[in-house]
């Protein structure tokens, strides 16, 4: 497949995640960030892993909120657990993966990432 044609079909991934005007608005603050950032992410985040079958969208959410949780990065975090939601994760299911995290990431990490998802859920 095409650089191009990749962009394409990871731009429409993440229109699938979040809608095309929040699509949009996010790729324009990757831009922001560096110009090659955003063809980067929707290339190899977008399509080549989100877009992979085997796993379903909210699924592959779950596993990165999994690993963001134990990697103690709540940046990415808050946009992920945002997708999650978009994608039909409910709260109960997001927690649950947290509260999971705890045994492989410790407790810190869990009580941090149950913090940005509070943080997250109180903003709605």
């Amino acid at each position: 497949m095409a650089e191009s044609d990749r962009y394409e079909a990871g731009r429409r991934v993440l229109s699938s995640m979040l809608g095309e005007d929040a699509a949009e608005a996010s790729a324009r603050k990757m831009r922001t960030l560096h110009p090659e950032f955003e063809r980067l992410v929707m290339e190899q985040v977008m399509h080549d892993l989100y877009g992979r079958d085997g796993l379903d969208i909210k699924t592959r959410l779950l596993c990165t909120i999994a690993a963001l949780t134990v990697l103690g990065r709540p940046q990415q975090l808050a946009v992920h657990i945002d997708r999650a939601l978009g994608c039909g994760s409910t709260r109960t299911e997001i927690e649950e993966v947290m509260l999971q995290m705890s045994a492989f990431g410790g407790f810190p990490a869990t009580w941090d990432a149950l913090t940005v998802l509070q943080g997250q859920i109180q903003e709605e």
